[in-house]
């Protein structure tokens, strides 16, 4: 593992994206980068991720596929201006999955800010402490997804809910240079508000619940 991830070696402190021949890793905290090709037991460039030097968080998830070039979602959360609307500010930026650079034709896409005040909800307490106090709450994101889109969620807080973001298809962008062309509110699910859980752990799949009902529906007794 390259020297800027193995001190962070674990899910706490990194950030991971598979797709069918990558595994994409980023440190949460600093963005540091790389990719490990399991076939042919390599790892790839290494690089500092920092579209916006503000970020203090940062999470991965696969994006598009553009032409033959395999394309990353990049999403990294901040402290917001005191005048803003919300109090972190989330930002998507569609990265190479080759170079870990910034795509060219992709500008950043900024979360809405009535989805990113539910995500880290401003509380009576915000108003009461300092500007440096409030620089000193560590933020953390989470972020599960596939080349269609996924979710962004609060991950120090899952019961919040979520936001779902739904990328652009290949050629139906409509002149857009942005990666995003959706974001809309998922709620948590009541059984996770009603008994808050010491950890919580979201996935994305392309296999939707009613069709696991199904599946189970139809298993033979033993």
């Amino acid at each position: 593992m390259p020297d800027p991830l193995s001190d962070s070696a674990a899910a706490t402190w990194l950030s991971a994206a598979a797709t069918d021949t990558r595994v994409y890793l980023v440190e949460r905290t600093t963005g540091w980068a790389s990719w490990f090709d399991p076939a042919n037991r390599r790892w790839g460039p290494t690089r500092r991720l920092g579209p916006d030097p503000a970020v203090t968080t940062w999470a991965v998830a696969p994006g598009r596929v553009v032409g033959a070039e395999e394309r990353l979602v990049l999403f990294g959360a901040k402290r917001a201006d005191k005048e803003a609307e919300c109090t972190v500010v989330v930002q998507a930026w569609e990265v190479d999955g080759d170079t870990l650079e910034q795509a060219p034709s992709a500008s950043g896409d900024a979360m809405p800010a009535e989805l990113s005040e539910r995500l880290f909800p401003r509380d009576d307490t915000d108003y009461d402490d300092g500007e440096e106090e409030l620089e000193d709450r560590a933020l953390s994101i989470g972020v599960c997804g596939n080349a269609a889109g996924g979710y962004v969620y609060n991950a120090a807080e899952p019961a919040n809910g979520a936001v779902l973001y739904e990328l652009w298809e290949e050629g139906k962008a409509k002149g857009s240079a942005t990666a995003v062309a959706r974001w809309d509110w998922v709620p948590c699910a009541p059984a996770v508000q009603a008994q808050p859980l010491a950890r919580a752990i979201l996935a994305c799949s392309p296999v939707g619940l009613d069709e696991l009902a199904l599946a189970v529906g139809a298993r033979s007794p033993r």
